[in-house]
């Protein structure tokens, strides 16, 4: 289960929510006659055309997907209905409806607050994309901006608006064709700027080895070569001046809404009959036309959602339908964009509803002229049109209700998180029973997780007193706010000493996070005790309040300023972590890319590498510069992290000459990092035939531990491993996955950070808020399912680990069944006819030639073991020579040789299991 399952889980809480208060809309309905005139007889927000609408949409997009699917219509059909809707019937939609627009009735006020909000959103997408992604990527840094700032407004938001305003605003669905231009012709020509400059670097790069073959041509020639070479950057400067002038003048959406503005002055009185009819029966097509058209486009669209593909899809989601409406509703309500509060309060309503429309179609356009991500594009746009849907449609029920009486929806808050309290508390056992049990609790980041649950564990048993406790209670309120606050802010901190593990295990060493371990533990649970406590002494009246509050800001405003103080830095703090983690994982790839070049065994015998690590000293000392220019050309996009490290070989005592070796030069950076990772990697590699090891866990030179240091952490180091190994061989603990599951933690983290967010813009709208409305309704109980369901989003996260349950339970039983950790094989007269045929056949037409295909000795240290193999590899051999059709099939196989004592686990603790467990052939045979 990965974020698309969390976010549906999200999604359901929320409708969940809303049948819960329909209690609440039933009330107010009834007040307010059908939904179409209030108490003064005023026309107010209508549902009634909303599901019509809803449905309209996305029955449409789903048969031009059908029609894709099933191939009625080619791509180059679709190329056509393409060029008709974008150059013929959405200028006509957009012309004739700004042309008959009441420019009166236009709040620019709220259009500034859409342009603040949106430029707000693009800035950080772009600046965080630019700094994440290594090399550089200016062009997928434009692309996203505007991926998560472009909305669908014509195809799907024009007929939601019109469905909900219809009666109350009818100016508000005018607004549509106001907003679009803001993207199109402000925020997108920058979109523009970064992928052209993206695209003539890669021009440049191409070009590079071209220029490399002229080097040795006369100087003369040379010299002309450079001057054409700065008059054609020249040229390619004012070409994207000129491209970016005519994709902003010529764009048709834009032109015609310039056109609209004009002919609106012109025709003050309206249209010409004719030219209104022409527009009219062009514009009719737009809708349906738009819908299908999208529909057809996700064809094929959908198969990168799966895996480690959806991480960057789901934050772009993420940003568009969560970030950008929370963004525009703030935004909107600091400007003050209405007249009075309650115009101010519909506009910022209206403004979040518009930050739920999923992403626009044309970005999908725009990826594919520039050839910039067109499939991480795709799928982005496929999930959130349909992630997007059971989102506007809550939102719009919210809008409906306003002022809302506290009460109203206290005692369905309390139900809702009773109910995902009780389920979160089960996930937490559940994952910490798998955590323990795999012994995951005892490594690193496992151990920062399996605290993080305690701490929600500890926050659901403060909720479950808060439901069941009356404010009366006395001394069980003190308890339960105790549990709560302390379960609440820890989990908070929790999370950000997870996103510092994950980076530090990345840039530093296992035993700089080791030494970290005891500093988190004091800070992350000392920390929130010490507030609570303060809390206590200040005041404790606001702690039993006389009335029911949310849990959340049980104390009052104090509380919640305490929240978004921690919310503030918790969040900073890991997106800060996630991004420079991003940052070194591709340069340590790099690293990793090169030292594989320097010491590969595949090129020359085996002491290739320690040869190449001598001759790269040589040369460096030798001929100043010539390891250092290719060390650059690697790794020129991280100066700014190098800089800081330029020093660290100088003063060091190890012995590896990497400083002796420069003759006093000044740039000791060049070759000491890959001498590390080389020597680092043949001190760890004791094992034949390419068996490689984890790191030591171990600072690299760069970091001058001392000796004594060194020592400690060397023994912390050895304990920490001898406690997380589980009774396994050394050889046995697989090295090829992540051991720190680095990409679910990151999942993980992205999520909880979702959880921050929404935390956070709940806290200050409780500071700030002068009436209650729905949507600060609708943001409470998703704050509830992401704030007291964080053990729920863990699961989701690590359910596949489940299946490892086996081996531990299996050990564990045999353990007090028997009395010791040891395989009990049935005996000979009670295997199966069946079983004893396939030891027989194996035995004589295939064991020589398994024997001889994968049994090896493989060495650990001073200890060899004599042909041995690992499981995996004897179902691999399997299925090549075709004894078995598949995994499965294999595995039983292997099963029955260990039954009929043909193959055995080397300790004898084991049955047969496809992983890197090592067997061997019995000796009697």
């Amino acid at each position: 289960m990965g974020p698309m399952d969390s976010g549906s889980a999200a999604v359901a809480a929320l409708m969940l929510a809303n049948k819960t208060l329909q209690a609440a809309v039933l009330t107010q309905n009834a007040t307010s006659g059908n939904g179409t005139s209030g108490d003064d007889d005023q026309p107010t927000i209508s549902m009634d055309n909303l599901y019509p609408a809803l449905v309209q949409c996305f029955a449409i997009i789903i048969c031009g997907y059908l029609a894709g699917r099933l191939n009625i219509i080619t791509n180059t059909e679709a190329k056509g209905l393409n060029t008709f809707v974008g150059t013929f019937a959405l200028p006509s939609v957009i012309f004739l409806s700004l042309a008959q627009l009441d420019w009166s009735t236009v709040n620019w006020n709220f259009l500034l607050s859409i342009l603040i909000s949106k430029t707000i959103v693009f800035l950080s997408v772009g600046i965080i994309s630019l700094l994440v992604a290594r090399p550089i990527n200016y062009g997928r840094a434009g692309l996203l901006a505007i991926f998560c700032t472009q909305s669908n407004d014509f195809a799907i938001g024009f007929p939601i608006v019109t469905a909900l305003y219809s009666k109350i605003h009818p100016e508000y669905a005018s607004y549509i064709y106001l907003m679009a231009p803001i993207s199109l012709a402000i925020l997108n020509p920058i979109g523009y700027v970064l992928m052209e400059i993206s695209k003539i670097k890669a021009k440049a790069a191409e070009e590079q080895p071209q220029q490399t073959r002229r080097s040795s041509i006369p100087p003369c020639s040379q010299l002309s070569d450079t001057d054409a070479s700065s008059r054609k950057l020249l040229k390619g400067k004012v070409l994207v001046v000129v491209k970016i002038i005519e994709s902003i003048f010529l764009n048709p959406v834009l032109l015609m809404t310039l056109l609209g503005v004009i002919g609106g002055r012109i025709f003050p009185n309206g249209l010409p009959i004719f030219l209104s009819s022409i527009l009219k029966v062009l514009g009719d097509s737009f809708s349906a036309t738009s819908l299908f058209l999208l529909g057809l486009r996700m064809v094929g669209n959908a198969a990168a959602l799966q895996g480690p593909g959806f991480i960057l899809p789901g934050i772009l989601i993420i940003v568009k339908l969560l970030v950008l409406p929370l963004v525009t509703r703030q935004t909107v309500n600091i400007i003050n964009a209405g007249a009075n509060f309650s115009e101010t309060t519909d506009l910022s309503t209206f403004g979040f509803l518009y930050g739920t429309f999923p992403a626009a179609p044309g970005v999908f356009v725009i990826a594919s002229q520039y050839n910039q991500d067109v499939d991480l594009v795709a799928s982005s746009m496929v999930a959130s049109t349909f992630i997007s849907a059971p989102l506007m449609f809550i939102s719009a029920k919210m809008i409906t209700i306003t002022n809302l009486n506290p009460s109203d929806y206290l005692n369905e808050l309390d139900k809702f998180a009773f109910d995902i309290s009780i389920v979160a508390i089960i996930c937490s056992v559940w994952m910490l029973v798998l955590f323990m049990l795999t012994r995951r609790v005892k490594k690193m980041p496992h151990r920062i997780t399996s605290c993080l649950i305690i701490s929600q564990l500890i926050c659901n048993i403060g909720v479950i007193m808060w439901s069941s406790f009356d404010q009366n209670s006395g001394w069980k309120m003190y308890l339960q706010f105790y549990f709560f606050t302390i379960g609440c802010y820890s989990s908070r901190l929790w999370t950000a000493f997870l996103a510092i593990t994950i980076l530090f295990l990345q840039c530093r060493s296992l035993c700089f996070v080791l030494k970290l371990w005891p500093l988190f533990i004091a800070a992350a649970w000392g920390l929130p005790t010490l507030i609570v406590s303060l809390l206590f002494l200040l005041d404790t009246k606001n702690i039993t309040p006389t009335e029911k509050r949310n849990p959340s800001f049980q104390y009052g405003n104090a509380q919640a300023a305490i929240a978004v103080f921690l919310l503030v830095m918790c969040f900073i703090v890991t997106v800060g972590c996630l991004i420079l983690h991003q940052r070194f994982k591709k340069r340590h790839e790099r690293y990793l890319s090169l030292s594989r070049e320097v010491s590969s065994p595949d090129t020359e015998s085996s002491t290739v590498g320690s040869s190449s690590v001598t001759n790269l000293i040589q040369q460096e000392s030798s001929i100043n510069g010539g390891v250092h220019r290719r060390r650059h050309s690697l790794t020129s996009s991280d100066d700014e992290i190098l800089r800081g490290r330029e020093s660290g070989c100088e003063g060091n005592g190890d012995g590896n000459g990497c400083c002796s070796a420069r003759s006093g030069t000044t740039s000791p950076r060049t070759v000491v990092d890959i001498e590390d990772l080389i020597i680092q990697r043949s001190l760890n590699n004791d094992i034949e035939n390419d068996e490689s090891e984890s790191p030591n866990g171990m600072c690299s030179a760069q970091f001058n531990c001392p000796s004594a240091g060194k020592q400690q952490c060397q023994s912390l180091i050895d304990r920490y491993r001898e406690q997380s190994r589980d009774g396994l061989e050394p050889l046995e603990i697989d090295k090829t996955g992540d051991e720190h599951q680095t990409l679910k933690h990151m999942v993980l983290l992205i999520l909880l950070l979702c959880s921050m967010f929404v935390g956070l813009a709940l806290s200050v709208w409780t500071l700030v808020m002068e009436g209650m409305s729905g949507i600060y309704v609708e943001l409470t109980f998703l704050d509830a399912f992401l704030n007291f369901g964080q053990s729920i989003i863990v699961l989701a996260v690590f359910i596949t680990d489940t299946g490892e349950l086996l081996l531990p339970l299996m050990k564990f039983w045999r353990k007090i069944w028997y009395g010791a950790n040891l395989l009990q094989l049935p005996i000979w007269k009670e295997i199966s006819a069946e079983t004893r045929h396939v030891c027989d056949q194996f035995i004589t037409h295939h064991l020589d030639n398994c024997r001889k295909a994968i049994a090896k000795d493989k060495r650990w240290r001073i200890k060899i073991y004599r042909k041995v193999f690992y499981g995996n590899a004897f179902v691999d051999w399997l299925l090549e020579v075709g004894l078995a059709k598949d995994r499965s099939d294999a595995t039983l196989y292997a099963r029955r040789l260990v039954d009929g004592r043909v193959l055995r686990h080397i300790n004898n603790v084991y049955h047969f299991h496809d992983r890197t467990l090592l067997y061997t052939f019995c000796d009697r045979l």
